[in-house]
């Protein structure tokens, strides 16, 4: 696999003004996605997922800033850019053509009082003036096609005349529109029902061979992760506390959040009948305290965790990083 960096976050933090003071939802975090490499991003709700994914694409809600921290994103001529300092009217050029994001609700991604074919036309006209409709109307069709829709019907509907199971399948068709480098899909398969769930999965890797793009996705669903991943990012309380190759990450979980995580995944045959979960609840993200914030609901810890912050630790192999004064080591 080419291992070439497509972006970096450095030391990304990002903080919301609240009236209780600044609550910090992304905290000194830093990964890296690779050219041709799929990423999962997975963590409980409210660990700062979709707030660290946002951030990229500049969207970050009113009362978000980045306090520190670059985004350096390795543009289609070979340059890097920081994304954070990148000029408003340069980095519009950059979105949908080499940066693209699917959002979560695609029940309210598309214009609802126009025609699907819309959304197509005037995404690719906002890149392409000189594209005509004829030319943009035709690699639409292919598109739809390729994500198995009728691309007549769906081009000429309106959004609520398609199911939510087609409204993702179209988003994914505009989203790679562009044929962008990158794609970021914020929980692709929330909301759908288990057999268009195996649909996008077996798509977005069918589309991932045809297209070579990279792809960050924010799941909070493990049973996809096998099966779209190459590597996995364990993010909590906005920290990224480990990163592995898929197959490590659920063979030998180094940290304990990550190991209670695969734990508490609903078995086929359960022996006792009952589900494991995580016990305690996330910290409070305005009360930043000292030591691992997930020390209060860990049964490995000492009083160094409640003392000082864990460092990212690489394994032997290099391939496996965490933040733990406890890690599993052992097979």
């Amino acid at each position: 696999m080419e291992t070439t960096p497509l972006l970096e976050i450095e030391n990304l933090s990002i903080s919301f003004k609240t009236k209780r003071g600044y609550l910090k939802a992304v905290n000194d975090a830093s990964l890296v996605i690779h050219e041709h490499e799929s990423v999962a991003l997975i963590g409980e709700s409210g660990c700062g997922k979709t707030t660290l994914s946002t951030a990229i694409v500049d969207i970050l809600p009113l009362g978000a800033r980045v306090t520190e921290g670059e985004i350096l994103y390795k543009q289609s001529d070979g340059n890097t850019v920081d994304l954070l300092t990148l000029k408003k009217k340069k980095f519009r050029t950059l979105l949908w053509s080499q940066i693209a994001m699917m959002f979560q609700a695609s029940q309210s991604s598309f214009n609802p009082v126009k025609k699907v074919r819309m959304d197509f036309i005037d995404a690719a006209k906002a890149h392409h003036p000189r594209m005509t409709e004829k030319e943009i109307l035709k690699k639409s069709e292919k598109l739809l096609t390729l994500v198995m829709l009728d691309a007549e019907r769906v081009l000429n509907a309106y959004p609520h005349e398609l199911s939510g199971g087609m409204k993702q399948r179209a988003l994914l068709a505009l989203a790679l529109l562009l044929e962008p480098k990158l794609v970021i899909l914020d929980e692709p398969t929330t909301a759908l029902d288990l057999l268009t769930q195996e649909k996008v999965v077996a798509l977005l890797n069918e589309l991932k061979e045809e297209f070579s793009f990279s792809y960050l996705f924010v799941t909070h669903d493990l049973s996809i992760v096998s099966e779209l991943a190459d590597r996995v990012v364990t993010m909590y309380a906005g920290r990224i506390i480990e990163t592995a190759p898929v197959a490590s990450f659920f063979q030998q979980p180094k940290h304990p959040y990550s190991r209670g995580l695969i734990d508490a995944m609903p078995k086929l045959a359960l022996e006792q009948g009952e589900l494991v979960s995580i016990p305690g609840t996330p910290p409070d993200l305005i009360e930043q305290t000292s030591g691992c914030p997930f020390a209060p609901r860990c049964h490995r810890k000492s009083s160094l965790c409640t003392e000082q912050m864990p460092p990212m630790t690489t394994s032997q192999d290099s391939q496996h990083e965490y933040a733990c004064w406890h890690p599993y080591l052992g097979v």
